[in-house]
């Protein structure tokens, strides 16, 4: 896997900046690892609240939320993010364990860009997902 990094960081120039959100932190710093590698800006923070904090001050390019935190859920920051005139055109992929489709549903009508299942979580996913949302990335480059 190490080779497959080395390789897209040649070919991919930096055309992003991502914002996890994930209170598991092993998960969440792994994701901002694998977008660090495939050539953009990446940060992580572990809960809602740090969430909003970042967003106050910063504004990604991406922002990829995990939607059950303790503080405050996923779908809260989602709404207070299409709420502000700064943050309401961020795309926002919902990154959740949950693969209820009716949640799903409720996500995208609630303004979310994608939603993506934790378990069905790939490089090449990833990578798609970039090239979708990120200006000038591209997905195989």
């Amino acid at each position: 896997m190490c080779g497959l990094f080395r390789r897209k960081l040649r070919s991919v120039n930096i055309t992003g900046r991502v914002l996890v959100v994930d209170d598991d932190m092993g998960c969440g710093r792994l994701l901002a690892l694998l977008i660090r590698h495939l050539g953009h800006n990446a940060e992580h923070v572990d809960s809602g609240g740090k969430a909003l904090e970042y967003l106050a001050n910063c504004t990604p390019d991406l922002v990829i939320l995990d939607v059950m935190m303790p503080d405050i859920d996923g779908l809260e920051i989602l709404r207070r993010m299409r709420e502000n005139p700064q943050t309401a055109g961020v795309p926002v992929v919902m990154f959740s364990a949950m693969a209820d489709p009716q949640f799903r549903k409720s996500a995208h009508d609630r303004g979310a860009n994608d939603y993506w299942v934790k378990a069905s979580m790939d490089f090449r996913g990833l990578e798609q997902r970039l090239a979708s949302y990120l200006p000038g990335a591209n997905a195989g480059a």
